[in-house]
């Protein structure tokens, strides 16, 4: 087995190439003779739950340093392009008008002005009815619901509300209106309610209530008959001893004999162990007794806290899943979560270090070859069109650049072993000598010098640049990303509510 993964090194330097030991592939087995491990890990990413954001700098929109940089990139990902390509759809624009609003404090009138034109345009932001209803206010969201048809076949409109105006229904308006049309949707075709899924989402994005709120909305679900409901709130509790009694309450055409009760605890574990807030330590015997049969939630508790801290650190949960390579998450995600409790990393005003330390781990468990073939074409769920090997490419580039664009006199330090082959170093190296010069940069090359700049901590100059390159889908894509990267330095508003997921639309009362 090669060794484990200790910290942090440098990450110019190359590390052992060794692939980890066999033991942790995916043929390891329960020893109570269950499912390969990468069938677990697989059954967690299909039931990913919400976790509990990271501590962020949490400054007001609107006294954030970054804030005129939020609402430039939010007003380029607004424009419309002169000519659409094809097939070409808005996913960022609804984002952008959340960042407007809520960024430059828009008051309510003027802001549902800004979404009613987004509504109009013939190409609308793929969310922009969902942020419409989460940001209306309660008697205008009524009004607006009462006026919607299900769609074609189906018995209830809730399934094309959108998870923030489903949240909104609950933190906002109180939850009654919901709860009866629950109720009244499962009453009508229990087999098309219980296929949508409808429970597990709510829990979702309920998932960061304290307990006592979610054991309130799970008895009013209980009391109201909608027994799905009551099961997924109190599955994303911190303590699960409700869930255990309440697994005993169930109907008897669903309820779990001993045997079954396995699966339902299991299930409930694969969520609760990407939470940070979810102590193994608490939890009733039984459900320790479980976790206790294979390391699989000491790894992806690991990962649960990483992701926390850095979203895009949610990369590891396919790769644990494809590798079956727990030291993954012990060893990889567990070494990063140590540095970053002891402020040597910093996740929220430098997420590239978390990102290359996370390259580097990866590369030394699973060997230059297997890691190269696993990122070549994984995605990054955030960086939509982009491989994980890419943006961790230039992650590390930026990494490595960022002392050489900040010293006038510093010589540029040589390629870096992690970098793919194919990756550019030497033409990023001359943009830098350029930037660091005056010397104009050529649209086709801003791309590339934007992420120069965000490197040398200088995100307007970043943005200026992609606003006036050459390759406009890429520099939507990276205003996007550059958007978020600067969003969590502030208020932290478009933090997804769980791995590989959309951000919410959440508002201030109005």
């Amino acid at each position: 087995m090669a060794q484990a993964f200790a910290g942090p090194m440098p990450v110019s330097a190359k590390m052992p190439g060794a692939g980890a030991g066999d033991d942790f592939r995916c043929t390891i087995m329960q020893q109570n003779g269950g499912p390969p491990m990468r069938w677990q890990v697989l059954a967690i990413i299909a039931a990913i739950i919400g976790i509990a954001p990271a501590a962020a700098a949490q400054t007001q929109p609107s006294a954030c340093t970054h804030t005129p940089t939020i609402l430039d990139a939010g007003d380029f990902l607004l424009a419309e392009p002169a000519t659409f390509p094809n097939f070409w759809r808005d996913r960022f624009g609804d984002d952008a008008a959340y960042l407007k609003i809520r960024y430059g404090g828009l008051p309510y009138a003027e802001g549902t002005a800004l979404i009613a034109g987004l509504e109009k345009r013939s190409h609308p932001p793929l969310r922009v009815a969902e942020l419409r209803l989460a940001y209306a206010k309660t008697p205008d969201r009524a009004a607006m619901i009462a006026g919607m048809q299900p769609l074609p076949n189906a018995k209830s409109i809730l399934p094309q509300l959108g998870q923030s105006a489903l949240r909104a229904l609950v933190t906002e308006d109180g939850g009654d209106w919901l709860l009866g049309e629950l109720a009244r949707w499962r009453a009508a075709d229990a087999d098309q309610f219980d296929a949508s899924r409808i429970s597990v989402g709510l829990a979702q994005v309920l998932a960061d209530l304290d307990d006592d709120a979610k054991s309130r909305l799970a008895k009013r679900a209980e009391d109201a008959g909608i027994w799905p409901m009551a099961l997924e709130m109190r599955a994303v509790k911190d303590d699960l001893s409700d869930y255990v009694v309440y697994l005993d309450r169930l109907p008897p055409a669903v309820r779990p004999d001993k045997g079954g009760r396995t699966g339902f605890i299991r299930k409930a574990l694969n969520l609760a162990n990407l939470r940070p807030s979810f102590d193994m330590a608490k939890q009733p015997a039984e459900v320790q007794a479980l976790d206790g049969q294979n390391d699989l939630g000491s790894a992806i508790r690991s990962i649960g806290q990483l992701i926390a801290y850095v979203p895009q650190t949610a990369i590891l949960l396919p790769l644990v899943n494809q590798t079956g390579n727990l030291s993954l998450g012990t060893a990889v995600a567990g070494a990063i979560n140590a540095q970053i409790a002891a402020k040597h990393l910093d996740p929220i005003n430098n997420p590239d270090t978390v990102t290359a330390t996370m390259l580097d781990g990866i590369d030394y468990v699973l060997g230059r070859r297997d890691r190269e073939h696993n990122l070549r074409d994984a995605l990054i769920s955030e960086m939509q069109g982009e491989t994980a090997e890419s943006f961790m490419d230039r992650a590390l580039a930026r990494v490595m650049l960022a002392s050489f664009m900040l010293d006038n006199g510093a010589e540029p330090p040589r390629r870096p072993d992690l970098l793919t082959a194919t990756f550019p170093w030497e033409q990023w190296v001359g943009l830098a000598g350029k930037l660091k010069a005056g010397e104009a940069i050529a649209p086709e090359d801003r791309i590339a010098a934007a992420d120069l700049m965000i490197a040398a901590d200088r995100p307007a100059d970043a943005l200026a640049l992609l606003k006036t390159a050459g390759d406009w889908k890429t520099a939507v894509r990276r205003s996007h990303e550059l958007a978020l990267r600067l969003d969590r330095r502030c208020a932290d508003l478009l933090r997804p509510p769980m791995p590989v997921s959309q951000p919410l639309y959440r508002f201030e009362p109005r």
